[in-house]
């Protein structure tokens, strides 16, 4: 046979076998959500729903690469014809932006008051829970020392560190929680912010600090001392996998002396999505996501999330705080992070992009 005619034929059984299959019953969802929590910490808990409640469930996470920003794009472009039902987001500024955009539909009463006024949305559009705070991940085989450790963000540049030998960490501003705290900073200070991210650039390419795309590997270098990183700002899930693991690592809440401006925290939010096509469902999956029991999992599980409500267990070795009890929490105004998501973009990419 030659090889066009057999490359024909194959052709065809190819074409033949994709409409076989379109047409094909397949059993649709019967609730879909977008999530861009790390699958490896969010999916297993969605398995606890759906061995509840026998109901399937089309999970959607975001790509690493663009984490928090991905699946809010595209929330954002099936507007009007959304797949979504249910979005729950590993951070808060783009379910604020969505918010903000029309694509999210009023949560039930009732679910709204389960949650601290400061951990809803004024207009109803979200909640928030399971915090993760912004922290400063210490090597002690490095700084074995308690008085030599950083305790503010803006330590990070301390020269004393690079006077030793010993540099710092920190992920790139460009995605994730590490975006949405440059954002956050940008909101409340914008030009103290510039100048102190223009700063870390600076150490950057003088060598004192190492960039990295995420904050796990910020974590990653922090945590092996052969690495000579003293430190590095992280979130606390990842610290914790940190101390897991066995490392020399100790966790510090940082800007919590006298007139400093506390700990930035990120939460989780929860949301319906507007014009959804299994609203039932959805409510349920909602219902079971705000839940005081699935915020416990977090609080108990690897991101070792902190609750937002009083009553929700916690771990009994501490490893896991209460915000406001065990540290002083930054006061953030989202609605104006969320409204300010895209307006330093420009300016965070000229800046970090090249060191990536």
């Amino acid at each position: 046979m030659r090889w066009p005619i057999l490359m024909t034929l194959v052709m065809i059984v190819g074409v033949a076998g994709m409409a076989v299959w379109l047409a094909w019953p397949h059993q649709a969802a019967d609730v879909v959500l977008y999530c861009s929590v790390d699958r490896d910490q969010s999916e297993r808990l969605v398995d606890v729903f759906r061995q509840d409640t026998a109901l399937s469930v089309d999970f959607q996470g975001d790509a690493e690469a663009d984490k928090s920003l991905g699946l809010a794009q595209r929330l954002s472009r099936e507007k009007d014809s959304p797949r979504a039902d249910v979005f729950w987001a590993n951070e808060i500024m783009n379910t604020v932006w969505l918010a903000e955009a029309d694509v999210l539909a009023p949560l039930p009463a009732d679910v709204l008051a389960l949650f601290p006024e400061r951990w809803r949305d004024p207009s109803g559009r979200w909640v928030a829970f399971g915090l993760r705070a912004r922290v400063l991940l210490v090597n002690t085989q490095l700084l074995p020392d308690k008085a030599d450790w950083p305790t503010r963000v803006s330590d990070l540049l301390d020269p004393k560190y690079a006077q030793r030998g010993l540099l710092t960490a920190v992920a790139a501003p460009l995605t994730g929680t590490t975006y949405t705290h440059a954002v956050a900073l940008l909101t409340q200070d914008e030009s103290g912010t510039k100048s102190f991210l223009e700063a870390v650039m600076a150490g950057v390419r003088a060598g004192r600090v190492k960039l990295t795309p995420g904050n796990g590997a910020a974590m990653s270098l922090a945590k092996d001392a052969t690495n000579k990183v003293a430190f590095c700002l992280t979130d606390t899930d990842d610290a914790w996998a940190a101390k897991l693991e066995g490392f020399p690592v100790e966790v510090v809440y940082p800007d919590q002396g006298a007139g400093e401006v506390g700990t930035f925290v990120i939460p989780n939010t929860l949301a319906l999505v507007k014009g959804r096509a299994h609203p039932e469902n959805a409510e349920r999956l909602l219902r079971w996501l705000a839940s005081p029991s699935h915020e416990a999992r977090l609080a108990a599980g690897p991101s070792a999330q902190m609750p937002v409500r009083e009553g929700v267990a916690i771990p009994a070795d501490g490893h896991v705080k209460r915000p406001g009890v065990d540290f002083r929490v930054a006061e953030t105004d989202w609605l104006a992070v969320g409204r300010n998501r895209d307006r330093w973009l420009d300016l965070l990419t000229r800046l970090f992009r090249p060191a990536n």
